[in-house]
């Protein structure tokens, strides 16, 4: 069934995606494995460097790649290729580690990292509260004498 803008078919032919086609892939596997070591040599260079919109926005050279750079392209090239995914995955590792490890040692705004950590990763305090009520009846003297007596 022909689908996208303008209705295209990519039967028609078979080289919709081909060589030299402005409309072709631009990230291949070999691109996003060099987006995603990139990624991750920037993440382990320094310790401030932490999230990867700052990687995108403000320290990645676009030129170096063959696409553009964005926002979702770690989730877009993660469902398309599995080894990006894998070092995708190491990414999110350091990025949770530096928030915990620089919150517990006052180098990141605890109640930020808590917040992020607790909206990116799911993560949240745990308060466990154990409870043992015993109710023990108040009965006076005359009222055991007669239980007793019944007995």
């Amino acid at each position: 069934m022909p689908g996208g803008k303008g209705k295209i078919n990519g039967n028609i032919e078979g080289v919709q995606f081909s060589e030299g086609n402005k409309a072709a892939e631009k990230w291949t596997e070999e691109a996003a494995l060099k987006f995603g070591n990139d990624l991750l040599a920037w993440m382990k260079e320094a310790d401030e460097n932490i999230f990867f919109d700052d990687f995108i926005y403000l320290s990645c050279d676009e030129s170096k790649y063959a696409g553009a750079i964005y926002a979702e392209l770690p989730a877009y090239l993660s469902g398309k290729f599995t080894s990006f995914l894998n070092i995708l995955d190491k990414c999110r590792i350091i990025e949770k580690t530096k928030l915990k490890k620089f919150s517990a040692f006052d180098k990141l705004n605890p109640s930020i990292a808590k917040f992020l950590l607790s909206a990116e990763y799911g993560m949240s305090e745990k308060t466990e509260i154990r409870q043992r009520t015993t109710i023990e009846p108040t009965l006076t003297e005359t009222e055991k004498q007669r239980i007793i007596d019944n007995l």
